[in-house]
């Protein structure tokens, strides 16, 4: 699905209109923790955020249990966010390795990882499907899957689609996602998704970060096109996003 970029930054646009996200998806801190408790990890167990962004779920994750993590994404800023936080609330604790590599590149452990996170970052892998056969080929057996990928609720519209940047066939169902995750030979431990208030949020975040942003730096050339992008979009979902795009939390374990 097609998002702004600066000429000069390709990751300039995503980085303001998340700048007042903690999770870059429609997901509340409750839901997360339940999400990660749900894992069900072993103490020194290895874990891949794959597209973490700030690794916010996986800082979450390391906060909370004694495990390993690694946040591999190509977003400086996100990853500078990203240490910067953890080093100030962990400061000497080592546990947290963040790589800027392009995901389907980065240097693999020798044995697998124990899990993976993979929430909202599909396309780093190529899709949905693809994810699925690549998170399973990086899993140790009997290692689990947290991925979060986008549904339609309705049949979108074509205006919608055009808004989006996307077509009708990149995504399916919520059902017809747990459908493909069982069809790669995971079994399916939890699948919920997204609520409007989740949604609400995260889009009202989205839109008001860039709207603060291009008041308090009107000489930037970007300023513009931003501002028309995110109030374009903000429309689009109050019209017609809320009641058409939704977004599903699978955790699948590796039989």
């Amino acid at each position: 699905m097609a998002t702004s970029i600066s000429a000069q930054d390709p990751f300039k646009y995503t980085t303001i209109a998340h700048s007042g996200h903690h999770y870059c998806s429609p997901l509340s801190s409750n839901k997360a923790v339940g999400l990660l408790a749900a894992l069900q990890l072993q103490a020194d167990a290895l874990v891949l955020d794959a597209g973490c962004g700030k690794a916010a779920l996986l800082r979450d994750l390391l906060a909370s249990q004694p495990v390993r993590g690694v946040g591999v994404d190509i977003n400086p800023a996100f990853l500078a966010e990203a240490a910067h936080a953890w080093a100030a609330s962990h400061p000497g604790d080592g546990r947290l390795t963040l790589i800027a590599h392009q995901l389907e590149q980065h240097p693999l452990p020798p044995k697998g990882y124990d899990a993976i996170l993979c929430v909202g970052s599909t396309h780093a892998l190529g899709g949905f499907e693809r994810s699925l056969t690549t998170c399973r080929q990086w899993l140790k057996r009997g290692g689990v899957l947290l991925i979060g990928e986008g549904y339609w609720k309705q049949q979108p519209s074509e205006e919608y689609l055009a808004t989006l940047g996307a077509t009708e066939d990149e995504l399916t169902s919520h059902a017809e996602n747990i459908k493909r995750a069982l069809a790669h030979g995971f079994k399916l431990r939890i699948a919920t998704e997204s609520s409007d208030d989740e949604w609400d949020q995260y889009e009202n975040m989205y839109c008001q970060a860039v709207m603060e942003y291009s008041a308090s730096h009107p000489d930037d050339p970007d300023t513009l096109a931003f501002r028309e992008r995110a109030r374009r979009w903000h429309d689009s979902y109050l019209a017609s996003g809320r009641s058409t795009l939704g977004f599903g939390f699978y955790l699948l374990e590796k039989s």
